[in-house]
């Protein structure tokens, strides 16, 4: 590309020189010496004159365009105005634009600086929210406690007395509905610690093996009750350096969310481990009903349910899959879904493999050379 400035005197230092050689030209081929002379004069004067007028041009033309250029990339990186002045002479449209340029911009400028603090205020209202709803939960799940605890005094006879069958029965309702309620207060506390960037994490070395027999060994039971078979499918067995429980918790509720979607008969569920680079995925895979395009897009969100209809079959706050992601994500790692509607549903997620340590190997290198 090529400055404005440069095209001017490019194209008027070109007309100025060919008028200037046309004058030369015409004086030494005419006979007539003084006509030629004349000529000649008059071609210097004109091209004197493009010169002069090139120059005011540039000066009045070139130089707010650039100006105004200079503003506008300060503008684009800083949202501020390079306070250049401009005096009022010149060209009376450059000077419009430059006026209307700088309203926009301060208006613009404005507007960004309310949207940053608008942005700041949102965020602090945000993190207190967060921050609410934890202790709220936490409150919450003080006097779950001693619920759940007085409900197995009461079914012990030797302790609290002989309860008949319809009692026994209001009893089991009751603990059962307690323990949902223990459980909602746990993924919702889950889920604010997540936010909160409070999630505990304990990391050892772990074999990635382990990791998924442990879950394969204690669905196994509840899969035969339900008829489901439970497949388990190992491609590695890379060490991986994480959290035991927390990779465990992703695992249930993984498969009890598989469990949910699986047809009445036939059901099968397979876990296992993929080498995948300086990772190993860990996937749960399952002959479900599948999920939509539409659905996946938002089925790491919290409280997202895929069947929201009244008769659905999953109870549960829509908080499982979002807890997954906010796990796997705080060991290093990511998670996604592979779903067909009527296709069943897979889900990976990813965790770093066991780095070898450089230290000791430098160590044992170094006193290697010493002995030597």
């Amino acid at each position: 590309m090529i400055k404005i400035k440069n095209a001017l005197f490019l194209i008027f230092g070109i007309t100025s020189f060919i008028m200037f050689y046309i004058g030369i030209l015409n004086y030494l081929t005419t006979q007539d010496k003084s006509i030629g002379l004349v000529i000649l004069i008059f071609s210097v004067i004109v091209s004197l004159g493009t010169l002069f007028a090139t120059f005011y041009i540039s000066k009045n033309l070139t130089k707010p365009i650039e100006l105004l250029v200079t503003r506008m990339n300060e503008f684009s990186r800083n949202n501020l105005i390079v306070k250049n002045s401009l005096d009022d002479k010149g060209i009376e449209e450059l000077q419009i634009l430059h006026k209307n340029f700088e309203d926009m911009a301060n208006k613009v400028g404005s507007a960004l600086k309310k949207e940053k603090q608008f942005n700041l205020e949102l965020k602090e209202m945000d993190t207190r929210k967060t921050e609410f709803m934890s202790m709220i939960s936490h409150e919450l799940k003080t006097p779950i406690m001693p619920i759940l605890g007085y409900l197995q005094l009461l079914k012990k006879e030797e302790l609290m007395g002989k309860l008949n069958e319809k009692q026994l029965d209001a009893l089991n309702e009751i603990s059962i509905s307690t323990e949902k309620l223990q459980k909602l207060i746990q993924d919702v506390l889950m889920a604010q610690k997540i936010d909160l960037g409070k999630l505990t994490i304990k990391r050892e070395m772990i074999e990635s093996k382990k990791l998924v027999e442990d879950s394969y060994k204690s669905f196994a039971p509840i899969c035969e009750n339900k008829g489901t078979k439970l497949v388990l499918s190992l491609g590695t067995t890379e060490m991986v350096y994480s959290d035991i429980d927390r990779i465990s918790q992703v695992f249930s509720n993984l498969i009890s969310n598989a469990l949910a979607f699986l047809p009445e008969k036939n059901g099968i569920i397979e876990v296992g481990t993929r080498d995948n680079s300086d990772n190993v995925t860990f996937f749960v895979r399952d002959n479900g009903s599948g999920i939509s395009e539409k659905q996946k897009k938002n089925i790491f969100k919290k409280f997202y349910q895929v069947d929201t209809s009244s008769k659905r079959k999953k109870e549960g706050s829509g908080l499982g899959l979002s807890i997954c992601d906010g796990i796997v994500q705080t060991l290093g790692g990511k998670i996604w879904v592979k779903s067909s509607l009527n296709q069943g549903t897979t889900f990976f997620f990813d965790i770093p493999k066991a780095k070898i340590p450089v230290e000791p190997f430098k160590s044992l290198k170094k006193s290697y050379y010493l002995k030597k």
